[in-house]
């Protein structure tokens, strides 16, 4: 009996982590050519971004120019819909870290980020040690003992060191400053062509579009963008761009 189980539970694991493989080769595929060159990693919306609307996105001439490259050209690719989500978990995507579920869901990089304080005379490798392994959106802060966390606003060593906490943590951690969301692609019934909505959020803005891509010889090449997005976040009380911590 120990030996179907195997099979199944091997079976099971490689269903789950390799399901649709067209779908995690293409989404590696853009995340290559979107993600900058000098990031480790991504972090990456566990959800799948819900398609947009297209309507007349595309022009009569991009059309015509997409029929010209090939006349065959699936052009209701473009238009179709689906409502179907998926969770990028289940896809074994390479170079990702995954936001976070939470009740509310978290889809760009939080306005405010959580301080860590540590000893003032904290030796310099444990202190470099704590910046690099520390949880994402935290800041790794010098305290004196006798600062007080309810007038710390009011000591300028510490918001000296506050915003060198910040300038570190700006330049280390670059991955954190931008959010990925990638739709469920979209396949002509060929497998050649894909539409994917791609959308990007920093802090305090976002920026998206819709592109279609073609399959050459395994690779994926965008054709085109289009219904591009753009969101902007206001805060009643600040900007978006101001230092903004909280600690226990």
């Amino acid at each position: 009996m120990k030996q179907p189980f195997l099979i199944i539970s091997i079976f099971f694991t490689l269903n789950l982590l390799g399901q649709n493989p067209e779908f995690k080769n293409l989404i590696d595929q853009i995340a290559d050519y979107e993600v900058p060159v000098n990031f480790e990693y991504y972090f990456l919306v566990p959800e799948s971004l819900e398609q947009p609307k297209i309507y007349d996105s595309l022009q009569n001439y991009q059309i015509r120019e997409l029929k010209m490259m090939d006349k065959n050209f699936p052009v209701n690719l473009v238009y179709e819909k689906s409502d179907e989500t998926l969770n990028w978990n289940n896809y074994d995507l390479k170079n990702v870290e995954y936001v976070p579920d939470k009740r509310i869901k978290q889809t760009s990089p939080p306005s405010s980020k959580k301080v860590r304080f540590v000893k003032y005379n904290i030796g310099q490798k444990e202190y470099d040690s704590l910046t690099k392994n520390r949880e994402p959106h935290t800041l790794i802060v010098k305290k004196k003992r006798f600062w007080s966390k309810n007038k710390i606003w009011e000591n300028d060593k510490f918001f000296a060191e506050l915003k060198k906490a910040w300038r570190i943590d700006k330049e280390r951690n670059i991955e954190e400053k931008v959010y990925f969301q990638f739709s469920k692609p979209i396949f002509s019934k060929n497998g050649k062509y894909a539409r994917v909505s791609v959308f990007k959020n920093w802090r305090c803005n976002g920026r998206g579009f819709t592109a279609l891509y073609r399959n050459d010889n395994g690779q994926w090449k965008k054709l085109i963008e289009f219904n591009g997005m753009v969101s902007q976040l206001s805060m009643s009380h600040s900007r978006c761009e101001d230092i903004s911590i909280w600690y226990e």
